[in-house]
């Protein structure tokens, strides 16, 4: 490989600083903490989703209601 195609590698600076605060926080990294946060997430999406379906919905609704009153 050359290395024009090697992968970007942190300074040592910048890796030295990232691994002081990976080991130095405050919380520890948990399974449990990982999967409500993601579970919590998929929720807001897919609340998200639902909000933008019911708008489309409605915006067709709409549209189709202006058009019964005002027939070409």
């Amino acid at each position: 490989m050359s290395t024009t195609q090697s992968p970007m590698l942190l300074s040592d600076a910048l890796e030295r600083a990232y691994s002081f605060t990976i080991l130095n926080a405050s919380h520890p990294l948990s399974f449990g903490q990982g999967v409500k946060v993601a579970g919590r997430a998929l929720r807001r999406a897919g609340q998200a989703v639902g909000h933008m379906v019911g708008a489309a919905i409605n915006a067709q609704a709409e549209v189709r209601a202006q058009n019964q009153r005002w027939p070409l």
